[in-house]
């Protein structure tokens, strides 16, 4: 018999428990320098500098390295948290940077993805996402988006993308 696992971070439209507090600050620090780090670099990004990112990054990985889904839950929960609280801009890419550097540290690979949207309501729409394996770790949900920039495909077993949970 298997107990039910608790989530890895806090169910949406809950606050965190005081047991979250040891993780939380850790990761609220960690992510605070991922994004200030992000943002520097993002201030110089060309197109095809995220191509050529993701292929560093591919390269350095340890082989085959995955994070638990619990790490990528936690740095999916904190990175936009604090981007929405930051005197600068943090939005999707810068995200989605300050992730794969966070996941690089430790060997992790991860792959930056660009998207455009058209609809009719908001018109035209592009959107960045970080993936790993087959969690999107930073990015929300992707669905409407085309690819523009990324692999097609969703990861080696041919598993979709799924977002981790809020």
């Amino acid at each position: 018999m298997s107990l039910p696992q608790s989530s890895p971070v806090p169910v949406v439209g809950t606050r965190p428990r005081i047991a979250d507090t040891g993780w939380l600050v850790r990761y609220a620090l960690r992510g605070l320098s991922e994004l200030v780090r992000a943002r520097i670099a993002f201030a110089t990004l060309e197109a095809r500098d995220v191509v050529e990112r993701n292929r560093r990054v591919r390269e350095r990985a340890a082989d085959g390295a995955m994070a638990s889904p619990a790490h990528v839950a936690r740095i999916a929960y904190v990175l936009p948290r604090l981007s929405a609280r930051l005197p600068w801009r943090s939005d999707c890419l810068v995200q989605a940077i300050a992730g794969q550097n966070w996941l690089a540290a430790q060997g992790i690979a991860s792959e930056i993805r660009i998207g455009v949207q058209r609809s009719a309501e908001s018109g035209f729409g592009a959107h960045a996402w970080l993936i790993h394996g087959s969690a999107i770790v930073s990015g929300g949900d992707i669905g409407s988006y085309t690819l523009l920039l990324g692999e097609e495909t969703p990861d080696a077993a041919g598993v979709p993308l799924k977002a981790p949970p809020e």
